[in-house]
C-alpha cells in the first residue's frame, strides 16, 4: 500500500534550513537567541506574555501538575482519548487518573461525569481539545473554580482554535502547547505552558531547568554563585536554540496555514454532509476547531478504514484509549460515550498540504468506503 494523502504534514522549507544552518554554525546550540524570541512571537499568537517554553509537551504537562499540586494520594481527572503525552505525565507524578467520559457525537468530555468525579483528593481537570476540536473550555473553567480546582487545557493540536472568538488554552490555569513536527507549528520537539500569573511563570522558568534562576545563578565572572539556593528542585526541560529558531520561522505563515485547513475542512463538510453510515464530527456551539484532523463517525468504521488506506488516503482512529493500560492501574467501570466513540471515530485528513482535488479524491474515496463497506450508526 502507498499512501499518497498523508493525514500528517510537516514544515519544511528553506528558511527551517537556513535557521537550523545559521544555529549550528553558531554554537549556541542549547541555548541562544532564539529561545527569547519564539517565546514572546508565540506569546503574542496566544496572547499572554507569562508562556514559558520547554523541550517536549509530556514536560510542559509534568510542570503544570506540579503547580496544580499534584502528586501521591492526589487525584487527576482527564478523558482516555488521547495520547500517552498527555497522560503519562499523570502517572509520572503519583497522581491517580480519574477517567472521564465523552460526548460521542462531539469527542467532547462529559463535565456531568466530570462533576461526579471530583472529589477531596482531586487537584486538576485535563482537559483535551481533541484533534483541534474545541472542548467545553468556559464550563469547564467555571466547573473547577467552583470546585477548587486546576483546568489544565491540552491544546497540543489545537493551536488557533476559538470558542466564541475566543483562543483555547485562555480559560484554564494553564495552556499546554507542542511543537512535534506534524503540530502546527514544527520546532522539531517542544512544548509551551501558559499561567495565570508572574510568579507562577517564573516559578516554570526555574522548574524547566532544575530549579535554577537563571537570573542569579551565576555570578561576574560567569561561575555557579554558591549564594544562589536552589529551592525546588525541576526537570531538564528547556526548549533548545536549536528547535527554537526552527519553529520561528513559521510564526509568520501560520494563520494562512491554519485557514487554508479549515477551507478544506468546509470543503470535506459539504461533501460528505448527508452520507448514508457517516456523519462528520459535530463541533460545539460557537466552536470553531483547528482541524488537525477531520473527524467523522462511521458505522462498520475499521473495514471502511482499510479499504480508505488501501485507496491511497491515509486515515487514522488517532488514538487508542488509555484506560486499557495497565500501567494506569485504574478503571472508571462503564464509559458509554467513550465506548461509542471509540469504536466508530475516523479521522481524515484535511490539512494545509492538500490542495482542492486532494479534498475531493479524499471525499469520493471517503464517501464510496462508507456506502460499500459502512453500516448504520447508531440513533
Amino acid at each position: 500500500m502507498t499512501v499518497s494523502i498523508a493525514l500528517f504534514g510537516v514544515v519544511n522549507n528553506t528558511a527551517i534550513e537556513r535557521a537550523a544552518g545559521d544555529v549550528l554554525r553558531s554554537g549556541q546550540i542549547a541555548s541562544g537567541p532564539a529561545v527569547e524570541q519564539f517565546r514572546r512571537r508565540f506569546g503574542a499568537i496566544i496572547g499572554t506574555d507569562n508562556v514559558a517554553t520547554t523541550s517536549d509537551m509530556s514536560s510542559a504537562m509534568t510542570i503544570a501538575l506540579r503547580l496544580a499540586g499534584a502528586g501521591p494520594g492526589t487525584e487527576v481527572i482527564s478523558m482516555p482519548f488521547a495520547c500517552l503525552s498527555t497522560n503519562a505525565p499523570i502517572a509520572g507524578s503519583g497522581a491517580v487518573v480519574r477517567w472521564a467520559d465523552m460526548n460521542p457525537e462531539t469527542g467532547a468530555i462529559d463535565l456531568d461525569n466530570v462533576a461526579r468525579l471530583i472529589t477531596r483528593r482531586t487537584r486538576a481537570l485535563v482537559l483535551y481539545h481533541v484533534a483541534g476540536y474545541p472542548g467545553p473550555a468556559a464550563a469547564a473553567a467555571e466547573l473547577c473554580r467552583d470546585a477548587g480546582i486546576r483546568l489544565i487545557e491540552d491544546c497540543d493540536n489545537a493551536l488557533g482554535a476559538t470558542i466564541d472568538g475566543t483562543s483555547v488554552g485562555s480559560f484554564g490555569d494553564h495552556a499546554i502547547y507542542s511543537f512535534y513536527p506534524n503540530r502546527q507549528i514544527n520546532g522539531i520537539e517542544g512544548g509551551a505552558i501558559t499561567c495565570r500569573s508572574a510568579s507562577e511563570f517564573e516559578r516554570v522558568v526555574r522548574l524547566r531547568r532544575f530549579g535554577i534562576d537563571p537570573a542569579r545563578f551565576r555570578d561576574g565572572l560567569g561561575e555557579i554563585d554558591p549564594a544562589c539556593d536552589v529551592a525546588e528542585i525541576g526537570w531538564a526541560a528547556t526548549m533548545s536554540n536549536l528547535n527554537s529558531a526552527v519553529a520561528l520561522t513559521q510564526v509568520d505563515c501560520v494563520a494562512s496555514r491554519l485557514a487554508r485547513t479549515r477551507h478544506n475542512a468546509h470543503r470535506l463538510t459539504s461533501a460528505l454532509d448527508g452520507l448514508a453510515n457517516l456523519r462528520p464530527l459535530a463541533a460545539l456551539p460557537t466552536a470553531l476547531p483547528a482541524y488537525w484532523g477531520f473527524g467523522v463517525r462511521v458505522g462498520g468504521r475499521d473495514a471502511c478504514l482499510a479499504a480508505i488506506k488501501a485507496a491511497g488516503v491515509s486515515a487514522s482512529r488517532l488514538h487508542h484509549r488509555n484506560d486499557g493500560y495497565s500501567a494506569f492501574g485504574t478503571s472508571e467501570g462503564k464509559l458509554p460515550g467513550v465506548d461509542a466513540f471509540t469504536s466508530t471515530n475516523l479521522y481524515l485528513p484535511c490539512g494545509w498540504w492538500l490542495d482542492d482535488g486532494d479534498i475531493d479524491r479524499v471525499a469520493d474515496v471517503v464517501a464510496t468506503m462508507a456506502m460499500t463497506h459502512g453500516t448504520p450508526l447508531p440513533a
